[in-house]
């Protein structure tokens, strides 16, 4: 397999972004994907094609995939959303229309085999059923916890006004891995030729931390203390539920968390050293993400 060029889903998004980062790195052809043309262009780099493309259009989506020897995608809905079938059938039947070489799909939230089943992991797990008996040469990523999460307006405000971290709703006695975009992004690129079809690869960054560890890595970052004070699922719920403005994500994401709680020991966690050494890749460990990468964010936005 040789592959030369990618098509982008949530190009412009907190996943899509930093694969479109590392394809670049890459000296790939990117294109995008967006229902937002103007909006792409803002905040992409000019070596991008965009092209717009609704994923409830199954022409559009044959027409973005044109000539294009990969696509990255990950879901934009809940994966037990009513109108997820149809995405993902329009996504693969493009796909299969167009000769795509290689599919990698990202579950966006752990569902490893030792979950407990939910509506969302579940509903991941169908979906990731669903590319894989597809017969296209697919790769699914499941990321661990998305260190992205803890730029949430209201997780930054909570730390700066009371000097508390409310997230994730976990026990301070847990450890487990997070993921960095910027390390999945990577990992996506390099399984465009050094992963097996129908591989389903576990995904994440270095250093396993507890709660009460990453409040002392967030402290020196936001130059005070830092104390861990998880919410219960049922308040991350409410809250969840009043960010997205429905009840139904609050409560199907928070589910996710009652399946992690219910793991025996720590977890979820992943061999990194190996991933690294797999991919030919450096990944980031959770102290080096928090001091550069949050602190730079924190010194834009404030």
């Amino acid at each position: 397999m040789s592959v030369n060029s990618i098509l982008v889903f949530g190009a412009t998004g907190t996943q899509g972004h930093p694969v479109v980062d590392s394809a670049l790195e890459s000296d790939l052809v990117v294109r995008a994907a967006t229902r937002d043309v103007a909006g792409a262009e803002e905040k992409l780099s000019s070596r991008v094609d965009i092209v717009e493309a609704d994923l409830h259009d199954a022409e559009s989506l044959v027409e973005a995939m044109a000539d294009m020897d990969a696509v990255f995608f990950h879901l934009p809905i809940l994966p037990s959303a009513a109108e997820t079938p149809v995405i993902v059938t329009n996504v693969i039947e493009a796909a299969r229309t167009t000769g795509v070489q290689r599919l990698v799909f990202s579950t966006s939230g752990y569902c490893g085999d030792n979950m407990p089943p939910g509506s969302f992991v579940s509903g991941l797990r169908r979906v990731t059923h669903t590319f894989l008996s597809s017969g296209l040469d697919t790769v699914v990523l499941r990321p661990t916890l998305y260190l992205a999460n803890l730029v949430w307006p209201n997780i930054i405000r909570d730390i700066r006004e009371h000097g508390r971290l409310c997230y994730p709703p976990l026990s301070e006695k847990r450890r487990l891995n997070w993921t960095a975009t910027e390390d999945q992004g990577q990992i996506a690129i390099a399984c465009l030729e050094k992963a097996d079809a129908g591989e389903i690869i576990d995904i994440a960054s270095p250093e396993p931390v507890t709660g009460p560890e990453l409040c002392r890595l967030l402290a020196a970052v936001y130059g005070r203390e830092v104390h861990y004070a998880p919410q219960s699922t049922d308040e991350f719920a409410d809250m969840l539920s009043h960010m997205a403005g429905s009840a139904e994500v609050g409560r199907s994401v928070a589910g996710l968390y009652e399946g992690i709680s219910a793991l025996p020991g720590d977890g979820p966690l992943v061999d990194t050293d190996a991933l690294e050494e797999r991919f030919g890749i450096r990944l980031t460990p959770v102290s080096e993400w928090v001091e550069d990468r949050l602190g730079t964010l924190l010194d834009l936005y404030g």
